[in-house]
């Protein structure tokens, strides 16, 4: 795979992670059936389990964006770095203050032998985010 070709494929994935371009059609269409996002080397969620995450997610963080930084592609794989940021309305890791975050996140994805997404392996540094919302490390500059 090309690094076009992977790109345009993981792109309708992330837009599920953009506040002004989502769209739930295009994002779920790229992942395979029993596509499986791990958050720990043992657990993860299911296709099926992704969507009310992500919904909670959005109302909790409704500016909630993410910008892929880095890519690479080598053979089925595609690793990203991105940078996933946003202003939680309410609790989010801590209590509320109105201040923002900004992450490095580090997601490995796994293409099929259908051409979609099957597997994702995914880190975000929440340990930087609570710290920014605490406001006991400030916000790297965009």
């Amino acid at each position: 795979m090309q690094r076009h070709e992977a790109q345009n494929l993981i792109e309708p994935f992330y837009d599920l992670f953009r506040s002004k371009r989502r769209d739930w059609d295009a994002g779920f269409a790229v992942l395979a059936d029993d596509w499986r996002s791990y958050y720990t080397n043992g657990d993860y969620r299911t296709k099926t389990d992704t969507r009310p995450y992500i919904e909670g997610l959005f109302e909790i963080v409704p500016d909630i964006n993410v910008e892929i930084l880095h890519l690479t592609v080598d053979g089925q794989f595609i690793a990203v770095r991105s940078e996933l940021s946003g202003t939680p309305a309410t609790d989010f890791m801590v209590p509320h203050t109105g201040r923002s975050f900004r992450i490095m996140t580090i997601d490995i994805h796994q293409v099929g032998a259908d051409g979609r997404l099957s597997v994702l392996h995914h880190l975000e540094d929440w340990g930087t985010a609570i710290r920014q919302l605490q406001g006991t490390q400030e916000e790297v500059p965009a």
